[in-house]
């Protein structure tokens, strides 16, 4: 950087005889001195791969830094001086030092001056012309509402158990994934990977999960002939074969591990959405219950993902579980969920997803729905508006909205 401010170019003698001390000359030479610099010069890096290497350094780096605490800690830790902190004291020292780490990160990757970039954004806005700017899910009233999933938004559906909640996020992930062929992520806490692979089979084809599940699709059933069933089963994979829809399953999570494996597949798959299935209490942490209460532990979870979405600049789904207070169907908002408070805080689109009485089932008939999908807030846009109904195809795990499905589904392929 010192060469290039003086519209130098940077070679390996220039770079060399710029040192700024002794003491760093004696560090290149220890890994090969003007030699191991000439050797870097003639190296060829493809561009795609550079984010990879800066993160590599970067990470080096912050790994070399924190050595360093750690060895600087364990000095102060042995020393006298130390006697005469409290704990909260001892503990603040430490949190100073790293903390330190984290904001000269931010400085350096996240400073924007306001403007710089207006005209270039607004621009490329004028060319492309979108009525929903985010991420469409496939359900197209609430992806109007919404505007998509966009860039650092958090977005929780909320739920009572066996609701469908986790079929919600599965359905939404296949159309970005699998139909519209982007790179998304999915982390599941729940269903290993052929459990959801089968389930997204049976999306895909129309063909009931029993079935896909027990082998009954080669066999001619009241669901179709053999033949056409395993045609359907041929198109889907060769569908998700095309697809970047990415599964891993995590029972054992921590927030620091969801972070870790999502950069880490952004840097190597380029994802454009993290499907997180879902927000609650981690397993591995159960012996923290005496000490922290679960919607404590939720809303650190909740701030850990909201952060992930802004620096990765990327929507994050997930899902919560909703309270039995949430059984009245009657009204819906965020005191129905646990952590409520810091959830709706973090939150950018909150959204609840419940079953419809069975009387207006029976009144309005099973074609006007079975569900209903509630916009409770959302932080850009309109809350509070009119749930949008939903038809649960259960056995074959779909979802769609009324409106577009009464004209649109066909469970065929």
């Amino acid at each position: 950087m010192y060469l290039y401010g003086r519209k130098i170019e940077p070679t390996p003698t220039a770079i060399y005889e710029v040192l700024p001390d002794q003491a760093v000359k004696d560090l290149v030479d220890e890994v090969g001195g003007l030699k191991y610099l000439v050797g870097l010069n003639k190296v060829r890096v493809k561009t795609s791969n550079l984010k990879i290497f800066i993160e590599k350094i970067k990470q080096a780096y912050t790994r070399r830094e924190i050595i360093r605490i750690c060895e600087e800690t364990t000095k102060d830790m042995q020393d006298d001086k130390t006697n005469i902190l409290n704990p909260s004291e001892i503990v603040g020292s430490v949190e100073s030092k790293l903390s330190d780490i984290n904001v000269g990160k931010a400085l350096s990757s996240e400073l924007y001056k306001i403007g710089s970039k207006t005209e270039e954004v607004l621009r490329e806005r004028a060319e492309n012309p979108n009525t929903i700017p985010g991420l469409e899910v496939g359900f197209p009233k609430y992806d109007k509402i919404t505007n998509g999933g966009q860039p650092g938004d958090l977005i929780f559906v909320a739920a009572r158990s066996k609701t469908g909640k986790s079929v919600t996020l599965t359905n939404w992930a296949v159309k970005l994934g699998i139909i519209d062929q982007l790179p998304i992520l999915y982390i599941d806490t729940e269903m290993t990977s052929r459990e959801s692979e089968d389930r997204i089979l049976s999306i895909i084809t129309g063909i009931p999960h029993s079935e896909i599940v027990s082998g009954m699709y080669v066999l001619d059933t009241e669901n179709g002939s053999a033949k056409e069933k395993i045609a359907r089963l041929e198109k889907a994979k060769e569908m998700m074969a095309n697809g970047n829809l990415y599964h891993i399953y995590m029972p054992g999570f921590s927030i620091e591990k969801v972070t870790a494996i999502t950069r880490q597949f952004q840097m190597q798959h380029g994802i454009v959405a993290l499907f997180f299935d879902y927000l609650k209490f981690p397993a591995s942490e159960m012996a923290t219950l005496k000490t922290v209460k679960e919607w404590q532990m939720l809303g650190f979870l909740a701030g850990g993902l909201k952060d992930l979405a802004g620096i990765l600049k990327i929507p994050i789904f997930s899902a919560v579980q909703e309270n039995r207070s949430g059984i009245d169907n009657s009204r819906k908002n965020a005191g129905n969920i646990s952590g409520s408070d810091r959830i709706l805080q973090l939150a950018t689109k909150l959204v609840f997803l419940y079953n419809k009485d069975e009387e207006d089932i029976a009144k309005d008939g099973i074609e006007d729905g079975n569900q209903y999908l509630y916009i409770a807030f959302q932080r850009n846009g309109e809350s509070d508006v009119k749930p949008i109904p939903i038809r649960f195809y259960k056995n074959v795990l779909r979802q769609v909205e009324v409106d577009w499905g009464k004209k649109c589904l066909k469970l065929e392929m």
